[in-house]
């Protein structure tokens, strides 16, 4: 009578194929679940509402001269964003300042030096029948302004060369204006967005 006898060769390399697979399906799973965030314009499902969302892979940074030795009021951001509910499109823009403690912001949004009219803003990413932002901030302590866009607002972002955020803020020597700008010239994603 004779015996098989699992060889030690035989048994290391079963573990090391066994391994190697579930390795490979682990990065296969992982690699269709990231999303491109560097992409200039991404398309994404909200999970909560089931609304399809187009926006920037980030958010424009606007940056603002400043002789402060805090750094988080240096930035600013703008991002437009579009919703669409079973082919019912919207456009929104979203312009996120640091936090004014407490006092009310009216930004004032400027493109190639131009003012451009907004409605007043919303707090909330509900305005657009979101439960959250489409986009992560990097810095918490930004207040979020939401707007209803129209065609002509996403055109004429596409179309930028510069943008420029002024508000007025509280100082020791009373108010001031403040501004937030970037040379937005070489960078493709508002003209990428808006030609969508």
């Amino acid at each position: 009578m004779t015996s098989r006898r699992r060889t030690p060769t035989g048994e290391l390399v079963r573990k090391f194929l066994s391994l190697g697979l579930a390795s490979l399906c682990v990065t296969v799973i992982i690699g269709c679940a990231a999303l491109p965030e560097d992409a200039p314009v991404l398309e994404q499902l909200d999970n909560e509402t089931g609304v399809t969302i187009a926006r920037l892979g980030h958010p424009m940074e606007l940056y603002r001269e400043t002789f402060q030795r805090d750094p988080s009021g240096r930035f600013a951001f703008l991002a437009p964003f579009e919703t669409n509910n079973m082919g019912n499109r919207e456009p929104f823009l979203l312009i996120g300042l640091p936090e004014n403690r407490g006092a009310a912001l009216t930004p004032v949004l400027l493109v190639n030096g131009k003012p451009v009219t907004l409605e007043a803003p919303a707090h909330a990413a509900d305005i657009a029948g979101l439960q959250e932002s489409p986009y992560k901030i990097p810095m918490p302590w930004v207040e979020t302004y939401y707007y209803r866009a129209d065609a002509a607002l996403i055109a004429q972002l596409g179309d930028a060369e510069s943008l420029r955020i002024e508000v007025m803020e509280e100082s020791r020597n009373g108010p001031r204006t403040v501004e937030y700008s970037a040379d937005v010239a070489g960078d493709p994603r508002l003209s990428d967005f808006a030609g969508r």
